[in-house]
């Protein structure tokens, strides 16, 4: 990477001030939240996610807006030209064209998203960033990252820089500890989650008159607050679901708080709230509302769409599905080769009716339907094999006519999002 990046200029020394995310969970969502605020706060801002769900441009946001088809392509080509027949992956190519881009467009903070790890991300040629964040920490691509937790938050410590600011999201106490350690050594002070910040869910209450006199209580929805050493604010629930997205959130309003702070970034607590109530992130329990599959629904029916892919990921979503589902759900699921599919499903077992296996059509290295429904089997879901994401719904979800079940949720791969984009003609605009 330094080699290219050297030979096209170092454009990863040229973009505007930069933060670097990693983690293993909830650095989309937490990327998101960013943006969104910012923009509210009228800042220009550059952003560099992955993978893509439809078309690759999603990968590179330049002030706010998709690459476009054309700048891609010349990009693409000066890269190529310089890489000649050298080994490279499509990520560290992408990942280079983004900061060539980045640094030819102006904007007030760039946004950058580690794909995998954190020390030998092909990201990690970013030496001057304004600050990092490390979000939610969890076994997951073992096989290169290693095989505890304590292993893996070794390596996502790699992106800290001395001096450095670092926020991190609450932690197991042995990642924490991991965590600090690498801090110690790497001199870069930490904004530590359920520390120096904490972010939680708080129910809103309301009482009638009736209620008064019977001294009932009713809940009338709920709110977050967040809460450090010099400020507590409420706020509400942003629009990613799940209370999981809160802890993103606080990761995010962590963020903005040391921008503010310590960089004279003018944000305020207004922009916070528009900006996570305005916060768009695809395929992250995602409600759809539009599009011919869902045409196919009855009256009163729900479909989610999430990427969650791993064991941490299916606990998140299980607790989800028991705070608003617990009658149950129907479940649309594929999965790539390498996942434990029993494992992933165990958490969602209590809550499945029935569970309608898919071949992620979009991922070359996809489990077959065959064998996901002999895993869901095993551990006691009915499960059946479908040919498509729409076969599923409409000749097997509907015609099973499960009392009071009413909700689909599609999970197991971000990519299975895609084969869904693909399906659902008027999907909304990602």
């Amino acid at each position: 990477m330094k080699s290219f990046l050297n030979k096209l200029g170092n454009p990863e020394k040229k973009m505007p001030p930069t933060i670097h995310i990693a983690g293993t969970n909830g650095k989309g969502s937490t990327l998101a939240f960013i943006r969104y605020i910012m923009q509210a706060a009228g800042y220009k801002v550059h952003a560099y996610t992955s993978p893509h769900l439809v078309n690759f441009n999603e990968r590179i946001v330049i002030a706010g807006s998709y690459i476009d088809n054309n700048e891609l392509y010349s990009l693409l080509e000066e890269c190529r030209a310089v890489i000649a027949e050298q080994p490279i992956t499509l990520f560290e190519a992408a990942t280079i064209t983004a900061f060539l881009a980045f640094s030819r467009h102006k904007a007030d903070i760039t946004l950058v998203e580690v794909g995998m790890g954190g020390r030998l991300d092909a990201t990690n040629v970013i030496d001057n960033p304004i600050l990092t964040i490390i979000t939610s920490i969890a076994l997951d691509h073992t096989e290169y990252l290693g095989p505890t937790v304590e292993t893996i938050a070794g390596e996502k410590a790699g992106i800290m820089k001395p001096n450095v600011p670092c926020v991190i999201a609450p932690q197991e106490k042995s990642i924490m500890k991991t965590l600090e350690h690498h801090a110690i050594n790497k001199k870069s002070p930490l904004y530590r989650g359920g520390l120096e910040w904490n972010c939680k869910k708080r129910l809103s209450v309301i009482q009638t008159g009736i209620q008064k006199q019977k001294n009932e209580r009713s809940r009338a929805g709920a709110q977050m607050i967040f809460q450090s050493a010099i400020q507590s604010i409420e706020f509400s629930l942003p629009s990613l679901k799940g209370d999981h997205q809160v802890i993103n959130a606080g990761n995010a309003i962590a963020a903005c708080s040391i921008l503010s702070g310590k960089y004279g970034f003018d944000i305020g607590e207004e922009d916070i709230t528009s900006g996570l109530q305005r916060t768009y992130w695809p395929a992250r329990l995602e409600l759809i509302r539009k599009g011919n599959l869902i045409s196919l629904l009855p009256k009163n029916w729900q479909l989610f769409l999430d990427g969650a892919h791993n064991n941490d990921g299916a606990r998140v979503l299980s607790q989800w599905v028991k705070d608003n589902f617990a009658e149950g759900i129907y479940v649309v699921f594929g999965v790539t080769r390498n996942r434990n599919v029993e494992e992933f499903l165990e958490h969602l077992k209590p809550y499945i009716k029935l569970l309608c296996a898919v071949c992620v059509k979009s991922e070359p290295k996809a489990t077959n339907t065959n064998l996901i429904r002999e895993k869901a089997n095993n551990i006691g879901i009915k499960a059946v094999e479908c040919e498509s994401i729409g076969d599923a719904i409409s000749n097997h979800i509907l015609k099973a006519s499960i009392q009071n079940v009413k909700t689909i949720l599609i999970c197991g791969s971000l990519f299975l999002a895609r084969d869904f984009a693909m399906e659902n003609t008027n999907f909304d605009d990602m």
